[in-house]
């Protein structure tokens, strides 16, 4: 208990400080495990719930191995018979892989439709909605792969992807509406991608669909802050640093006094935000010492900022060339 190491250690230390018991009989133990993980996404969040001033994006919450992925070519082998007014369409032969989620765009069709469903192998699938093309059994196709789920505990991205083929290496993330002005999807186009947009906390969209045959891959790198697991009574330990552990137990225990009616519930409330205040200098001096604070945004590269696109001047201001 005395150790503030493990999720064991803390909850035992929220119940005995409450004074319950702590061999898992206390009426309060349920309540003090919810407590404690309340406390610890409060935290792992940026702290700013119980501290308005604390919104800090933490060293610790970062991925130890970095996130991947692989863009698949696109699909064009053979034709594909679509009809008008159908959500039904056949391939003259069928996709390997499942083809369920990915865009299919008729070559003289200017509209562009997901595959609803569809089974690795076999020639049928189902659009999301009807074909609004005329009908046509042997139309050329592309289905591309633009849509990806990236690593399950993404909490957030801590920097563009990066890709190293075709001489790219940043791929800048920017919202969805700006992609899809930029890149609509009936004028996608194959290659590395120039940008991503998020569809949802852990899905993203590429602005192309990478491959243009059934070999050429492209791997994307990423890095990410994970989202951390819920801690129980156990000896797991909590991803915030051994030193600060004791946050959790503090922050926790207010919320007990806070049901129990006990007077203490002000004096915890003040260590935990001490804690937390502490917590956070350590880790703004830690990320000043690794080169700046960065780490939690996308950044966007220089050539693409306004400032940097100015045209050179002398002291004068005179253009220069």
């Amino acid at each position: 208990m005395a150790n503030y190491t493990t999720s064991a250690d803390l909850l035992d230390d929220i119940l005995n400080r409450a004074g319950e018991k702590t061999d898992g009989t206390s009426d309060f133990n349920a309540a003090a495990i919810r407590y404690l993980n309340r406390a610890y996404q409060g935290i792992w969040k940026g702290g700013g719930s119980l501290d308005p001033d604390v919104h800090e994006t933490w060293w610790w919450i970062r991925k130890d191995d970095q996130g991947v992925l692989t863009l698949d070519p696109v699909i064009d082998t053979g034709t594909v018979s679509v009809t008008n007014n159908s959500t039904s369409i056949t391939f003259s032969s069928g996709p390997t892989p499942s083809v369920a989620g990915r865009h299919i765009k008729i070559d003289d069709h200017a509209d562009v439709f997901v595959i609803s469903a569809h089974s690795a192998g076999q020639t049928s699938a189902t659009l999301e909605s009807v074909y609004t093309g005329s009908t046509d059994a042997t139309a050329s196709y592309k289905v591309m792969h633009l849509d990806y789920d990236l690593a399950g505990d993404v909490l957030y991205l801590s920097s563009p992807m990066k890709a190293f083929q075709d001489g790219r290496k940043e791929i800048p993330g920017i919202d969805l509406n700006s992609l899809s002005e930029k890149y609509p999807l009936n004028h996608t186009a194959a290659g590395v991608p120039k940008n991503f947009a998020f569809l949802s906390q852990s899905k993203v969209r590429f602005s192309h669909y990478g491959g243009s045959s059934s070999t050429d891959l492209i791997k994307i790198d990423y890095e990410y802050a994970a989202e951390p697991s819920d801690l129980a009574d156990d000896s797991n330990e909590p991803l915030v640093p051994r030193e600060y552990r004791f946050i959790l137990a503090d922050w926790a225990l207010m919320f007990i006094y806070a049901d129990k009616d006990d007077t203490r519930v002000g004096d915890t409330m003040i260590l935990a935000q001490r804690g937390l205040v502490a917590m956070a200098k350590e880790n703004r001096r830690r990320m000043s010492f690794m080169g700046g604070n960065m780490f939690g945004k996308i950044v966007t590269r220089q050539k693409e900022l306004d400032r940097f696109t100015a045209p050179l001047r002398t002291e004068s201001g005179l253009i220069i060339g």
